[in-house]
């Protein structure tokens, strides 16, 4: 469980870290006054769907490492 936990943080960081990096580029920078302007539910759902897109992709990365490995055993068991 504490893994899961540390994966959802790693991943978290990641998804704020591409936020940062997207605020810094000047095009990108109009968005979030647009995003501000939307209705409150519109901007709790989008923030939750990015949120369960970034779980998402990051489970998906560490089911894939942890696939790799076992393929890797395997192998160097023939």
């Amino acid at each position: 469980m504490m893994r899961k936990i540390r994966h959802l943080g790693f991943g978290l960081i990641g998804l704020g870290v591409l936020i940062l990096i997207s605020y810094m580029i000047p095009p990108l920078r109009g968005l979030w006054p647009l995003f501000r302007q939307l209705p409150f539910a519109i901007q709790l759902g989008l923030g939750a769907a990015i949120l369960g897109f970034g779980l998402l992709i990051v489970s998906i990365i560490v089911e894939r490492i942890e696939d790799r490995q076992h393929d890797r055993s395997l192998r160097d068991d023939t």
